[in-house]
């Protein structure tokens, strides 16, 4: 399992363009905030939520960690992973360790990211009322965001899994976490429909952890919506290990 693993690490910091991914996730995540911020300070971000804002950069961030998932996954597809396969024919070892790879790489990266956002974004909106950051809230949606982060990528290896195509499997992970966002902006929809939307859709789903004051915009606990997009990462690997499992390399 340890030269498994050592094996996924090789291929996933030999190669440029998915080492440079890495770096990417924090610096998204840092400066997609700080703009959030600057735009929405001083007058506008009074009516909304500081925590929040202190983390937006999260709506980019998600997009450089399924970058990473798929990079990991798909990247041998189609034919070096019979390679793999061939120096080590246990599939479930193969899975496991591009799974911890994944799980190791993003949530490495978004601790510091979330931190670092954290903080940027607290220092813009510095002439705003906010909850300190001793608060159990703030550390609450800090961490949350964090875990929101990996379950995210988690999904996206799944999806890899599944498609077997870096492209499409970028595709399906983004249309699924943003396609249902999008519709509610630009659909005009009852209220019902739209919270059984926001209650079903991972990411907004999964984004109800950075709430911080009042209710926020999805219909569901912090707890309830990362339970939410836990159960489509499950859902995704499951799927993804059976696709392995039973399908011709």
């Amino acid at each position: 399992m340890s030269r498994t693993l050592h094996g996924e690490w090789t291929k996933l910091r030999t190669v440029p363009g998915q080492l440079w991914t890495l770096p990417a996730l924090p610096l998204a995540m840092i400066g997609c905030t700080v703009l959030v911020a600057t735009a929405a300070h001083p007058k506008e971000s009074g009516t909304l939520d500081p925590t929040v804002l202190s983390l937006s950069g999260v709506y980019v961030a998600q997009t450089v960690a399924v970058l990473v998932a798929v990079a990991v996954v798909s990247s041998e597809y189609p034919r070096t992973i019979r390679t793999t396969l061939l120096a080590n024919p246990r599939r479930g070892q193969v899975f496991t360790a591009k799974t911890l790879l994944v799980a190791g790489a993003v949530g490495a990266l978004s601790v510091p990211a979330v931190a670092l956002s954290l903080l940027a974004g607290r220092r813009t909106l510095d002439q705003v009322s906010q909850l300190p950051l001793s608060s159990g809230v703030v550390w609450r949606a800090t961490s949350g965001t964090a875990v929101y982060l990996l379950l995210t990528a988690l999904l996206a290896a799944g999806i890899a899994l599944i498609v077997r195509h870096a492209a499409a499997a970028v595709g399906v992970a983004l249309a699924l976490l943003y396609g249902p966002y999008l519709a509610i902006l630009i659909i005009k929809m009852p209220d019902h429909v739209l919270h059984t939307i926001q209650k079903a859709s991972p990411m907004t789903a999964g984004l109800a952890v950075q709430t911080a004051t009042g209710t926020g915009t999805a219909p569901l606990s912090p707890g309830e919506g990362l339970a939410v997009l836990a159960g489509y990462a499950g859902a995704a690997l499951t799927a993804g290990w059976l696709v392995l499992r039973v399908r011709d390399a």
